[in-house]
């Protein structure tokens, strides 16, 4: 069940955040780095996509969003077609030659801050539709790709992005081999110990009888 928000303050934020993302000396210094870049500015983009998404999703079906919503929704059965699209999106972004480009060319990055918003976006609208067994692909591959593109930057023995020093893409690599190992844990801790690290289960509340 989708937490109570209201839609319009959640747009309200995502704007506010996308708008602190596109300015010049937040920009600039989040792509200042090959490990910000690619660990803090996508998934920040997404995450406002996403948070969009599971705002427009508490929309009344009878109103001009709800209709727009169910019209997006019936190009995205099971979720198959919004999850391929935002997977397609975040590997693309995550090749060291669009990360160079990201970074030089100006029209580049604009279309990085539209598109991977839009792929947040998707994922809100299509992960509550997945089956379970979808969802368990689609975990696993995440997981592969962290450790795949993690251990080709730590492994290179040349700059595969001319926009960042070797050290910083060595600094990625390892970073991205460490998420892909979190991400994992997290993943199988709940089905192997049932609840998350650090999550203290809450006692039942005590049923309370008069005094006499």
């Amino acid at each position: 069940m989708l937490p109570r928000v209201d839609p319009t303050r959640a747009m309200l934020l995502a704007a506010g955040l996308w708008l602190a993302l596109v300015a010049p000396p937040v920009r600039a210094w989040l792509e200042s780095s090959m490990a910000l870049h690619m660990l803090a500015q996508l998934p920040l983009l997404a995450a406002i996509g996403y948070g969009i998404g599971r705002a427009w999703m508490l929309s009344r079906a009878d109103s001009t969003a709800g209709r727009v919503l169910a019209g997006a929704q019936s190009f995205n059965a099971g979720g198959v077609t919004g999850i391929v699209a935002a997977s397609f999106v975040m590997v693309l972004w995550m090749l060291p030659r669009l990360l160079d480009l990201a970074r030089l060319d100006g029209v580049v990055d604009a279309v990085k801050f539209v598109s991977v918003p839009l792929a947040g976006l998707a994922v809100a609208l299509s992960w509550p539709r997945l089956p379970l067994i979808a969802r368990a692909v689609v975990h696993l591959e995440v997981i592969a790709t962290l450790f795949r593109f993690g251990w080709g930057y730590l492994a290179a023995d040349q700059r595969l992005c001319l926009a960042y020093l070797a050290d910083d893409q060595q600094r990625a690599g390892e970073l991205l081999l460490w998420l892909g190992a979190l991400y994992a844990l997290a993943i199988t801790w709940r089905p192997m110990f049932g609840t998350a690290p650090g999550f203290i289960r809450p006692d039942p509340p005590r049923a309370t009888g008069a005094r006499t």
